[in-house]
């Protein structure tokens, strides 16, 4: 028979993994918008700047940071895009990812 505490380990072991789901496919996702972003500011070198946005993510974990991380450095590179472009592409590569690793 299944106890409380049962349930609630299980419980706690899926939030668990589903957090860890989570944050593997938001630093892929840095990693992503941080090549999209190179490749628009017309980076030299776009890997590195993506990977440097993906382990800059890891210290600063909110959307908003990342948001405003983004137009300081397509503002440094004298490219214009609004909060609404950077936005939507954060979210549908989220959900990109999120769809590959389910399958």
């Amino acid at each position: 028979m299944i106890t409380m505490r049962d349930r609630a380990q299980a419980l706690e072991m899926k939030y668990t993994q589903e957090q860890t789901w989570l944050f593997r496919a938001e630093a892929r996702r840095n990693k992503l918008i941080g090549l999209w972003a190179a490749e628009t500011m017309g980076a030299q070198d776009p890997l590195g700047y993506a990977t440097n946005l993906a382990e800059w993510g890891v210290e600063h974990p909110t959307d908003v940071q990342l948001i405003d991380r983004l137009r300081q450095d397509f503002t440094a590179a004298n490219v214009v895009l609004n909060e609404d472009e950077i936005t939507s592409r954060m979210h549908a590569l989220l959900i990109e990812i999120l769809d590959e690793m389910r399958s």
